[in-house]
């Protein structure tokens, strides 16, 4: 734990709670940053808001702010694939005003009965492979939560012993790189890419393009999803460069430095936690944060 006295520096822009598919409570998740040092965190929960106004959280050296914050599921089309992809962009809200729900009422709406037909799928393509999880099952693994996702499949396969981790249920049975693979864009009707990159910049927010190398596609591919990124933020974006995942992959490192510097983006900082296992981002400090608030001209004061 740090010194009340030592400077705060360490962010971490890509969080989840109980709001969505994380362990830990939004106040677990403060409380555990702050006691490790961060200066600035934001919750960033899939499709809702875990806050709608800035938290500050100390003083002086020993001050922490937390923002509210979203990890937005897109459609976005893959040629070479022939239909839409999920793609996640984290919008960051850290204006005075604070979050305004209603701004996002159309694109949360239309998800939620999406979701139960796409877990439904899952689920039929996995009593297909001999493991029977039913929807109770994984509707019982919600915490003070509507949320209802893969990780909470992944739960009850754990609880049925039919993997040991979520990295097993993931990587071998319902992950994006899994041979049995159920896209969610045939189930759930998110918001298209553009659409919902621009409501999130019409509400004085900062979308950042998250985990680039987490969607199945070619590095081609991956690419242009930064190309056509970077062309509707025009400067007022963000690449997540600093992802604690990659930061022991040389050959990602590089390419996604390159990308960010090619297409002027800025890079974020985040670890994308959501067990109580893992660790919080290591990779950035507040001044890549104070780069993106100097790029948002049209924050309200």
């Amino acid at each position: 734990m740090k010194s009340e006295k030592q400077k705060r520096e360490g962010i971490d822009l890509h969080l989840h709670t109980t709001l969505s598919d994380g362990k830990n409570t939004p106040e677990e998740v403060i409380r555990l940053a702050y006691e490790q040092g961060f200066r600035l965190i934001a919750l960033s929960d899939h499709n809702t808001f875990a806050i709608t106004q800035k938290i500050r959280i100390g003083e002086g050296e020993a001050l922490m702010e937390v923002i509210p914050a979203c990890e937005f599921s897109c459609s976005y089309y893959v040629p070479s694939m022939k239909e839409n992809r999920e793609i996640h962009v984290v919008g960051l809200f850290p204006g005075a005003d604070g979050v305004d729900l209603e701004d996002f009422r159309e694109l949360f709406a239309p998800i939620q009965e999406g979701k139960l037909l796409y877990i439904a799928a899952i689920l039929k393509q996995l009593e297909e492979l001999g493991i029977h999880v039913t929807m109770q099952e994984v509707m019982e693994t919600r915490r003070k939560s509507s949320f209802i996702g893969r990780h909470q499949v992944a739960d009850v396969m754990i609880q049925k012993g039919y993997v040991d981790t979520w990295e097993q249920a993931f990587d071998n049975y319902i992950g994006n790189f899994s041979p049995y693979y159920v896209p969610a864009t045939r189930y759930v009707n998110y918001g298209e890419f553009r659409k919902v990159i621009q409501t999130i910049l019409d509400c004085y927010g900062f979308p950042i393009l998250a985990h680039p190398f987490g969607y199945g596609i070619t590095k081609e591919e991956i690419e242009k999803l930064i190309r056509d990124f970077a062309q509707i933020v025009q400067g007022r974006g963000g690449l997540e460069v600093y992802y604690e995942i990659y930061l022991n992959q040389p050959e990602k490192m590089t390419f996604l430095k390159e990308m960010q510097e090619k297409y002027q983006l800025l890079p974020s900082a985040s670890s994308d936690r959501h067990r109580t296992d893992e660790p919080f981002a290591s990779g950035g400090t507040y001044p890549l944060y104070q780069a993106m608030l100097g790029r948002c001209h049209l924050f309200r004061k």
